[in-house]
């Protein structure tokens, strides 16, 4: 679809292209990134008023929307960063705006980071903490992730089905990274509307994660395993994007997915949702389809 975008959306996009992904290219430490990426968190989008948030006892926060009971149906939601940044601090913005849409309760995980702890680390974590709810009685009605959370929770899914766990009803996916093998740099500076993901960064943050493991794994490239089985999909991303590509892909393997591309924007401008036109919207109607699909 096309966005109308506002000034607003314009400046952000700006912002994303001459600020944030120069910073990217050019900080080659993922500490000092994770750093900036919180700092620029607060002045970045605003969860709808009435959230309450509270920790899980760990690295994660439970999400609940204004109205949402304690016996409404659970969003399982994993926030991107190329696995090596971000958390759900980072996130609390995006996912706010889903799961009140949706009208979910939402658990955001936290997950170890790389280079510190590449892969299999940070799916192993998620699925973990996936298990946990099945086991507690509480399975999730609905998955979601953006960016490398996209990766983590596709992988989830295919991962549940496969140890026979119980599957969630609805997956939200916002502009996934779904292959990790080929010229990963190549495909970042081919991109002609990648306005936040440089190509120094997007090679940095694969071989940091991958740390020599094959690409070609599903666990890694969940585009290259199994999909069959899988709940009803959603998928939103920038048209022009790096990761645009496996987002049409998932669609051609899977069609009845529904694919969503917007223009003119930066990668995952949902994270401004409550500042801008553009990722409220996207948001709120990512949560509207989780929402009627959950349901169905």
């Amino acid at each position: 679809m096309n966005a109308e975008l506002t000034l607003k959306d314009r400046f952000y996009r700006g912002m994303a292209r001459y600020v944030d992904k120069p910073t990217l290219a050019n900080v080659p430490w993922q500490k000092a990134l994770r750093v900036l990426f919180a700092v620029s968190a607060l002045s970045g989008g605003k969860k709808p008023r009435g959230t309450q948030v509270e920790s899980d006892g760990r690295d994660g926060l439970m999400i609940t929307p204004p109205g949402v009971g304690p016996d409404a149906p659970l969003l399982f939601y994993i926030h991107g960063g190329g696995f090596t940044i971000g958390s759900p601090r980072t996130h609390l913005a995006l996912a706010s705006h889903v799961a009140n849409a949706a009208g979910m309760r939402m658990h955001m995980p936290g997950y170890p980071l790389a280079p510190e702890n590449p892969f299999p680390a940070a799916p192993d974590a998620i699925l973990a903490a996936y298990r946990a709810h099945c086991d507690a009685g509480d399975p999730p009605a609905a998955i979601g992730g953006d960016s490398a959370g996209g990766n983590l929770a596709l992988g989830t899914v295919m991962a549940a089905r496969d140890a026979g766990l119980p599957l969630p009803r609805a997956i939200a996916l916002i502009a996934p990274a779904l292959d990790l093998s080929g010229d990963i740099e190549a495909r970042a500076a081919e991109a002609e509307a990648e306005y936040l993901i440089p190509a120094a960064w997007a090679q940095r943050v694969f071989d940091a994660y991958l740390d020599g493991a094959d690409p070609t794994d599903p666990r890694l490239s969940p585009l290259k395993g199994d999909l069959a089985g899988l709940p009803p999909i959603m998928v939103q991303a920038n048209d022009g994007e790096a990761l645009a590509p496996d987002a049409r892909a998932l669609a051609a393997r899977l069609p009845e997915t529904r694919l969503d591309l917007w223009h003119g924007l930066q990668h995952v401008w949902h994270l401004r949702a409550g500042t801008t036109p553009a990722g409220t919207r996207a948001c709120a109607e990512l949560g509207a389809w989780i929402k009627e699909t959950a349901a169905a």
